[in-house]
């Protein structure tokens, strides 16, 4: 928002206007206002922060971790992007219209944009960016949506030698059919794998594009010192304005150096840094100064239920088992606070959450279809539920014992698998052996289908608790059509209430993002995707350069 207050100063402005020439009165041009507000903001300065490991990659294609995704979004624009409150905002695209009842997407590029090497943009590198992911492996994880793209599974599967539905018309615009309407089609286009590279450069040579990147984004690439620092540099030609700081500089912290990364942001070496740990906020307990940003991510921590192995397949023992964690009393004692309990499945954030008009342990109990809640002697002749972990921890035991306790009240007994191999704890949730499971999901992308479709549709891959239910299902894909987005969030508030009631999981809290900031930084606004999906192209520092 632009906003022009002189109350309180007229008489300063009036002696100015007769004593500069040139001064009539007029707006001061879009040019002027930006350098006075650069100034105001102390434009310049090196801004400093970690990278936990080092990337593979910086190529967007290719990046599948947040240590590379930061970087990307400080070199790369995308045809969209997201706002802080996570809505789809112009990016490379100037402007969209979607036409056929949702068939088709029309982007049309600004004027004048250009690839940090100098080059024009053209619909040629967008059409070259997009078609290259439908067969980067491994598969993007915005593959499903861009699979909508009329043609792009022949073009995968090498069918064909384009794709038919990215149509350009011209050097400026882009016409895109899909095979049928996908509203989450457009928030895909949001998302850093689908950002913009030149397809001369990239297809020349992509595994040295992914050393030496070029892109349109705010800063530009200078060098890279593997597993020390990556250096990038203000983009002159930004078509958003320029940049207020010079140089980001990546410090790059390998594995087992938090120690060293919590002393050099404690020395004032770094910007910014991760809260990982309570040890850490404890550490800087006594830094008066600092600038904490604590929120709920797009995500949710739960126990998975396999639906189909008896007795979990009675939605009323799901329900109870549910109903009786205390979910504040876990994210107290055993998490000291750090996250906000699940009274939902989507988490605080995203598009389209409500907060509930009632607490879950309330909406199971009245869902349980027997007269009382504690079925005394119903469960008591059970064989004892086995929650599986992939973690060891003396937290996770906490966690457990505190569930064991509860349990218990209702004569329900628990025992507990620990596999800490990743691959042998996937292999036994996808197994039929499986009961229940500690796991989290972090959303793809900032849409309501990236948390209800892949967990809760039958034929879903990642639905582990074997779920399905016809009603959800159509619900779920009539979302993904709908393009009227009040109509669109009724569906999927419907859906969650289903969901929520027939209990194939049970929702404990949604993790955070928890980030500390040196007292001179300003501007940072770390979404609910995290801070590493954040451009700093508006970021500044407080202080004499």
């Amino acid at each position: 928002m632009r906003t022009c207050n002189n109350t309180g100063y007229g008489w300063i402005f009036i002696i100015l206007c007769v004593l500069l020439p040139g001064c009539d009165g007029q707006p001061k041009p879009a040019a002027r206002q930006a350098a006075e507000k650069r100034d105001a903001t102390h434009s310049g300065g090196i801004y400093r922060l970690p990278l936990t490991h080092n990337p593979a990659s910086l190529d967007p294609a290719f990046v599948h971790h947040n240590y590379g995704n930061i970087v990307v979004h400080q070199l790369f624009d995308g045809l969209i992007r997201f706002d802080p409150y996570l809505g789809p905002h112009p990016a490379l695209a100037e402007t969209w219209r979607i036409e056929e009842n949702g068939l088709v997407y029309i982007f049309t590029l600004r004027k004048n944009i250009r690839f940090h090497n100098g080059r024009p943009i053209t619909v040629a590198d967008v059409v070259f960016s997009l078609s290259r992911l439908l067969r980067v492996r491994p598969a993007p994880a915005i593959l499903p949506h861009l699979l909508r793209i009329k043609g792009a599974a022949a073009y995968r599967d090498y069918q064909v030698d384009h794709v038919s539905g990215l149509q350009p018309a011209g050097d400026q615009t882009l016409r895109v059919v899909l095979e049928e309407p996908h509203v989450p089609f457009l928030t895909a286009l949001g998302m850093y794998q689908a950002m913009i590279v030149p397809q001369k450069e990239t297809a020349s040579d992509p595994g040295a594009f992914g050393k030496n990147p070029i892109g349109s984004g705010p800063f530009r690439f200078v060098s890279w010192d593997p597993d020390q620092s990556i250096r990038l540099e203000r983009f002159k030609n930004y078509y958003g304005g320029d940049s207020l700081l010079d140089e980001i500089h990546f410090r790059i912290y390998s594995t087992r150096q938090d120690q060293r990364l919590l002393e050099d942001f404690s020395h004032g070496q770094l910007e910014e840094m991760p809260v990982f740990s309570d040890e850490v906020k404890a550490a800087l307990a006594g830094h008066k100064a600092l600038q904490w940003f604590h929120r709920p991510s797009l995500s949710l921590f739960f126990y998975g239920i396999n639906c189909q192995k008896p007795p979990l397949n009675d939605p009323d023992l799901r329900r109870i088992l549910s109903a009786s964690i205390d979910r504040r009393q876990m994210v107290d004692e055993v998490f000291k606070g750090r996250f906000e309990t699940a009274q939902t499945i989507l988490p605080p954030g995203m598009p389209g959450y409500k907060p509930p008009d009632q607490p879950l342990e309330d909406l199971l109990r009245q869902a349980i279809r027997h007269d009382g809640y504690r079925p005394a002697g119903k469960w008591a002749s059970m064989p004892a539920i086995e929650i599986v972990s992939a973690y060891d921890t003396p937290r996770v035991r906490a966690e457990m014992e505190l569930v064991r306790s509860s349990w218990q009240k209702l004569g329900i007994r628990l025992t507990t698998r620990y596999i800490s191999d990743w691959g042998e704890f996937n292999d036994y949730i996808r197994s039929d052996a499986v009961q229940l499971y500690r796991y989290s999901w972090f959303a793809d992308m900032p849409d309501t289908d990236s948390m209800l479709y892949p967990l809760f549709a039958s034929d879903a891959t990642d639905n582990y608790m074997r779920f399905h239910d016809t009603t959800i299902d159509r619900l779920l894909i009539t979302a993904r059509g709908t393009l009227d987005p009040v109509k669109r969030t009724g569906i999927y508030r419907r859906a969650e209430e289903l969901i929520l009631k027939a209990a194939p999981l049970i929702p404990l809290f949604h993790l955070s993002i928890d980030i500390v900031y040196q007292a001179t930084v300003r501007g940072a606004q770390p979404n609910a995707l995290g801070a590493h999906t954040m451009s700093l192209h508006k970021v500044w520092l407080d202080r004499p350069q």
